[in-house]
């Protein structure tokens, strides 16, 4: 298990921790990040113009930025997708994060 800090900055910054579960490295991995309650089943990995993200338990499929980019990578899976800003922003810093041990 790898644990990782989250930080949403705004008029009230908050913080908060996760957990990130490798079942699978490679491309595309396979991960479980859980957080404030909530749990994201993630599959991530390139294709031949980027990268992308499938949340299959959220029905979440997107394309993204390199994982190193939580600002674009956050705000894509807000736009595009149910999560809100909290979601979105941990699971970006999942990616982040992962990124050390893939």
């Amino acid at each position: 298990m790898i644990k990782f800090k989250c930080c949403l900055r705004g008029a009230v910054p908050e913080q908060w921790e996760g957990i990130i579960q490798i079942f699978k490295k490679g491309d595309p991995c396979e991960i479980a990040v859980t957080a404030r309650g909530c749990y994201f089943h993630i599959i991530a990995g390139k294709h031949a113009h980027g990268n992308y993200i499938c949340i299959p338990n959220w029905n979440v499929g997107t394309e993204l930025a390199c994982f190193a980019d939580v600002f674009w990578n956050s705000e894509r899976l807000e736009q595009y997708t149910e999560l809100n800003k909290v979601d979105a922003c941990t699971v970006a810093t999942a990616l982040d994060t992962l990124q050390d041990y893939l």
